[in-house]
């Protein structure tokens, strides 16, 4: 592949990602999901006046909500501890290798 067609590849992904982004954002699906969270705090708020008011006893994890979910399965725990297993091999190569080109240097 020629450095010509490489670098156009390059800009039509870059464009595309553009367009999704002012798509997402002019359509207003972020500040959908950010109205949808300050209800749901709103409603906790109001909860939590309502049980203190009440003399309830009241702790933050009974209104705290967590909206986040987890997609992790066993194929996504296997390849974090491959990544990781590389990452460590990577950076004691690197290290060996600065050792190495430090000691050439010092001498």
């Amino acid at each position: 592949m020629d450095k010509k067609k490489f670098i156009k590849i390059i800009f039509i992904i870059l464009f595309l990602a553009f367009v999704v982004s002012y798509v997402i954002e002019e359509s207003g699906y972020y500040e959908y999901n950010l109205q949808n969270r300050t209800i749901l705090t709103n409603d906790s708020m109001k909860k939590f006046e309502k049980d203190v008011s009440e003399g309830k006893d009241v702790t933050l994890e009974d209104y705290a909500v967590s909206t986040s979910k987890d997609y992790t399965n066993s194929f996504t725990k296997r390849t974090n501890k491959v990544s990781i297993g590389v990452n460590k091999i990577l950076k004691k190569g690197i290290e060996y290798l600065f050792r190495l080109l430090g000691s050439f240097v010092k001498e």
